[in-house]
């Protein structure tokens, strides 16, 4: 199936995410290595390689803090919501998830898009700092030739409404897993583009298009599976466009320490 470059990007996000747990990151880190892990979905191929693709700055200087809310049968999940700050300049981006237990360890992930390099830093109850570095990888994708899943069906609106302050336009996106329904500020560049592009393969990101009439950043959005069983709804808040602080990509304090660039399937 094919996906809007937009959804594919919304995915790379929660996958950064999933990497910031060192103890689920080093396993399937071994998992990839011994050719373990789910299988694709729709009969795909899906392997991680190290980033050899050349260097593009990021679109969108800027932070936000977004705020995802998951649905199960219409009750909101235990863990939900969850808060997730991202800080962005051209070579750099930093994802953060805000934890609500006090005794959990201080967590972020920095890659360094010029360098090729991904850091888990860590900073523990005693106020030690480590970063854990190792060379940025990305995911590739082969699609299952014989899929024949439709298009998905994007819908530009002419419903608006203003959202920390800028005028965004409500979008509707339909695919065979379900719908989702966004409110686009067109007058930004989305950061969620820019993550796929940092995160997938190009090769991968040839079957997921943007569509040309849904460029910007979904500043509001919720996707609902066919089913209607589980639902997620995401708000941007804190919205700044521009210059962020320095302090925020910086190493400085940290003890460093690399981690082995695993073999990986291809």
């Amino acid at each position: 199936m094919r996906l809007p470059l937009l959804l594919l990007a919304l995915c790379s996000l929660h996958l950064s995410l999933a990497q910031i747990d060192m103890n689920k990151l080093l396993q399937q880190r071994s998992q990839q290595q011994q050719g373990q892990g789910a299988p694709p979905a729709d009969g795909a191929t899906v392997s991680v390689e190290e980033d050899n693709d050349p260097y593009v700055p990021n679109t969108f200087i800027g932070s936000f803090r977004m705020e995802m809310h998951t649905y199960k049968n219409d009750k909101e999940e235990k863990d939900s919501p969850m808060n997730v700050r991202f800080a962005s300049k051209a070579d750099m981006t930093v994802v953060q998830p805000e934890v609500k237990d006090k005794g959990t360890q201080d967590m972020r992930m920095l890659t360094d898009l010029k360098n090729k390099w991904q850091y888990t830093l860590m900073t523990d109850d005693k106020g030690r700092r480590t970063a854990m570095k190792q060379r940025k990888t990305k995911v590739s994708v082969k699609e299952n030739k014989t899929d024949k899943s439709p298009e998905p069906t994007v819908v530009r609106t002419e419903e608006t409404k203003v959202i920390e302050g800028h005028p965004c336009r409500k979008y509707i996106v339909t695919t065979d897993d379900g719908t989702w329904t966004g409110w686009i500020a067109e007058d930004l560049k989305g950061p969620f583009m820019d993550m796929a592009r940092n995160m997938v393969k190009s090769d991968a990101l040839t079957t997921a298009r943007m569509p040309k009439d849904m460029e910007g950043f979904p500043l509001e959005y919720e996707w609902v599976e066919k089913g209607g069983k589980e639902k997620m709804v995401c708000y941007i808040r804190e919205l700044k466009v521009g210059a962020v602080d320095e302090h925020l990509f910086s190493l400085d304090g940290y003890e460093v320490m690399e981690l082995p660039s695993f073999a990986m399937p291809r």
